[in-house]
């Protein structure tokens, strides 16, 4: 473990917006990922439970394969997203209604059927977001919670490649395969979502900062606020702070199981542990 002093720590506020251009080479590499790694995956494999507790591994290649296809051709578009008509059960946000559609329509699907149509909607699905005029791309998306209205490149850009990087997370842990973690890649995946974390809670901290030190092959060291020194440190593995952040892990969770180690201000860093939430 290296001391926090001897690290090199960024202040989340300046890391840089993902532009439209890195978008389609984060999405293509993440595409090439889940690709492989799904293609490793036998028998038994496809049944495990995932951290998406109403989902085994085949759902989510389903979902995932069902959310590339609804860029691949527009009539599988607006198909999709005629579901946000209805109207949502008990508990249920606007967008489940898209990935149960999704889900449902591959539900005989054979392991080997499902990664033959990624194959073929993924890219197609890439270059169709990569093609998306300015205008369309700056449109208001009322999307409902958690996100509410959002730019329509938020989704595109950002919140449909973070969503492959994270169901590829729960592949990876329900089958016990290593998840292949690079700098340039998953490091700037990290990044962006402690961008997202940063805008949330920048104007909660006031005279208060947090630093969060992640572990890892792709980790970092981000501080939040304005605060230096900071008030409290977070050291967590990178991984376990990204399920956090999509609320496969809870707060609870974290602090019975260990997860993160903290210095300093514990109230400050308990408070952003469990203010940690950020679109997935």
């Amino acid at each position: 473990m290296t001391a926090i002093s001897q690290k090199k720590i960024f202040e989340a506020e300046q890391i840089p917006p993902l532009s439209h251009a890195e978008a389609g080479r984060l999405a293509e590499v993440e595409l090439d990922r889940f690709l492989a790694l799904i293609k490793t995956l036998s028998g038994d494999d496809w049944d495990e439970p995932t951290d998406c507790t109403l989902w085994n591994v085949r759902q989510v290649v389903a979902h995932q394969v069902g959310s590339y296809a609804g860029f691949a051709g527009w009539p599988e578009f607006f198909r999709q997203w005629g579901t946000l008509r209805q109207k949502p059960q008990p508990g249920q946000l606007p967008v489940d209604l898209i990935n149960h559609r999704q889900v449902e329509d591959r539900a005989q699907a054979t392991p080997a059927q499902l990664i033959a149509e990624l194959e073929d909607v993924g890219p197609k699905a890439i270059a169709t977001r990569q093609r998306l005029p300015v205008g369309l791309r700056a449109l208001p998306m009322p999307f409902g919670p958690p996100l509410g209205t959002v730019r329509f490149d938020y989704l595109t850009d950002l919140i449909y490649t973070r969503d492959t990087w994270s169901h590829r997370l729960d592949i990876c842990r329900a089958t016990g395969r290593e998840m292949v973690l690079t700098r340039d890649h998953d490091g700037r995946m990290l990044a962006l979502i402690v961008r997202d974390l940063a805008a949330k809670l920048d104007r909660h901290l006031e005279e208060a900062s947090i630093v969060l030190d992640l572990t890892g092959p792709a980790g970092g060291c981000w501080r939040i606020g304005p605060a230096k020194p900071p008030t409290a440190t977070i050291e967590m593995d990178m991984l376990d702070f990204s399920r956090l952040g999509s609320e496969r892990l809870t707060f609870a969770e974290v602090k019975s199981q260990s997860l993160a180690s903290i210095s300093g201000n514990r109230e400050v860093a308990f408070w952003v542990l469990s203010n940690a939430a950020v679109p997935f």
